[in-house]
């Protein structure tokens, strides 16, 4: 077995002295000739070296990586969020760890407790549950930077950046009245999220009548297809729809039009998320415009020293599927 690659090899290879390989190495460049830092970097390549993430953390008391907790990554708009942070960090040469805790306070509580093990520098929390998740990200909050994004949690005080729901149902059900939509269904999910709670009660303030709201078991393709069989099975004066989620949407329009039901003839269809499938479906889905590019704006402008809340402006896109 070789003897171990160390800074003195490096420096030696490149020529230069061992602080100064060190401060290239640790991130940190100022003063140090471009040229220098390349035949450093160079160094490494050609002697294999790796540089000790926990060794860097400690010296610049930064790791340049951020923690996402999500409650389920298969659902696209949490897919979409993902890419959007992958994507933001991969600019400034940072790194993103991803957890998904599938929708369970319990799984979240065991993750987050367990986050003294991953080498991050803050973690961004969707809280899986309004009520139950409050305890983990307090105590996580504790000793960590935290930020809630798109979701809320009871009792935390980590700030939050999410979107103002109240104000994306009112968009909804005034674009379907102006529509001449007279009877609404609204399809959400009864998990104890904080999105959920805030539609739910934004739509049953605003209903009229003969509008009525469906509460399936989670945002998810199949509980849009069980929603479409549900309103068959009992479709009333229904003539409108607003899924709080797109994949519900999906699944609902598509369990309808194989039902030989028209779109938006007979039921126009909106949804909240403006992911990739609202511009897939055929037709397009009418929805509120993905906030995932802005949540991430305005999360890491919070981890830069920010303390208020940030509430997003929906906005609506309208396609075929609302006529």
């Amino acid at each position: 077995m070789g003897a171990r690659i160390g800074l003195k090899d490096v420096a030696l290879r490149a020529g230069v002295s061992v602080p100064t390989a060190s401060r290239v190495l640790s991130g940190v460049q100022r003063n140090v000739d471009p040229e220098l830092a390349l035949r450093v970097r160079n160094a490494c390549e050609e002697l294999g070296y790796r540089v000790n993430a926990a060794a860097r953390a400690l010296r610049i008391q930064s790791t340049d990586s951020l923690a996402l907790v999500v409650p389920a990554i298969a659902n696209a708009y949490f897919a979409e969020l993902v890419s959007a942070y992958s994507r933001r960090l991969d600019l400034e040469g940072k790194r993103l760890v991803t957890i998904d805790t599938g929708e369970s306070p319990e799984t979240e509580q065991r993750q987050l407790g367990a986050m003294d093990r991953v080498l991050v520098d803050a973690v961004l929390v969707v809280p899986a549950a309004f009520e139950r998740s409050g305890a983990a990200i307090t105590e996580l909050a504790r000793s960590n930077r935290v930020v809630q994004v798109d979701r809320r949690a009871r009792g935390v005080e980590a700030p939050s950046v999410r979107l103002d729901n109240a104000a994306g149902v009112r968009l909804l059900v005034e674009h379907l009245r102006a529509r001449g939509r007279r009877s609404i269904l609204m399809v959400d999910a009864q998990e104890d999220s904080s999105s959920s709670i805030e539609r739910t009660a934004a739509f049953r303030a605003l209903a009229g009548p003969d509008d009525r709201v469906l509460e399936m078991p989670n945002f998810t393709v199949a509980s849009g297809t069980d929603a479409a069989k549900l309103l068959l099975a009992n479709p009333g004066d229904t003539d409108a729809i607003i899924c709080t989620a797109d994949t519900v949407a999906l699944g609902l329009l598509t369990a309808l039009q194989h039902a030989g039901k028209r779109v938006p003839a007979e039921y126009a269809i909106t949804s909240f998320d403006g992911t990739y499938l609202s511009d897939t479906a055929a037709p397009g889905l009418t929805t509120l415009g993905s906030t995932a590019e802005r949540m991430v704006e305005a999360s890491l402008a919070l981890l830069d020293g920010g303390s208020d809340d940030v509430v997003l402006k929906p906005e609506l896109v309208v396609r075929g599927s609302s006529g």
